[in-house]
């Protein structure tokens, strides 16, 4: 049996075409979304955070924060030798003392008597720009750094581990699509991604190991 009884009208034939291309379409959006939403899923999962958190926002606590933030860089530069995120974790896992007496005895050498916990937690993070990268918003691992105890912290400072964007201490991406999404300049893609990470990703921190 012949699939259409009688020849298309060029009206049919037409709203057929419409039809199949409307059709093609969707199915490439909905390929397209699913490839950037598991790329972005990757480099949540690829990517380890360090994250400073301050006591206030006082002129003398920020400052504080930011000589803990230079010294625990050089102390990362000098010892990290990680080349992968797994590698990162277990060297950031075996650390935290090292990390935590960087951060008091700086501290300690402008005066401060500030506590600082150290710790690896999973946590979220929305999109962040960095000089000539950004990551999208998602839960990510970090190497995170309290100075002080209270709880409401003030402005605090977010960097990368690894791969090492804050001073190219470690490598970078194993796959392009991540190194893409990371360094490209693609505002849908983080559209997309920022959108379905606002309505999904849990907003509550994970201790992993604390010191």
């Amino acid at each position: 049996m012949a699939f259409f009884s009688k020849p298309l009208t060029r009206r049919e034939m037409a709203v057929l075409l419409v039809s199949l291309l409307a059709g093609l379409c969707l199915c490439s959006a909905a390929h397209w979304a699913k490839t950037q939403l598991d790329t972005g899923a990757a480099v949540c999962a690829q990517t380890l955070r360090l994250h400073i958190r301050a006591d206030s926002d006082t002129v003398a606590d920020q400052t504080a924060k930011l000589r803990v933030r230079d010294a625990i860089l050089d102390y990362i530069a000098a010892r990290c030798p990680a080349h992968s995120k797994r590698d990162a974790l277990q060297w950031a896992a075996q650390n935290l003392t090292g990390i935590q007496l960087t951060a008091l005895r700086t501290l300690q050498q402008w005066g401060s008597s500030a506590p600082v916990q150290v710790g690896l937690v999973t946590m979220y993070f929305p999109t962040r720009k960095y000089a000539g990268a950004a990551l999208p918003a998602g839960r990510y691992q970090a190497l995170r750094v309290d100075i002080g105890a209270d709880t409401r912290y003030g402005k605090n400072w977010w960097c990368v581990l690894y791969p090492g964007l804050c001073r190219q201490v470690c490598g970078g991406y194993a796959r392009q699509q991540e190194t893409d999404l990371v360094w490209g300049d693609y505002l849908l893609r983080f559209r997309l991604v920022e959108w379905w990470q606002r309505r999904t990703a849990c907003r509550t921190d994970r201790v992993l190991v604390s010191q």
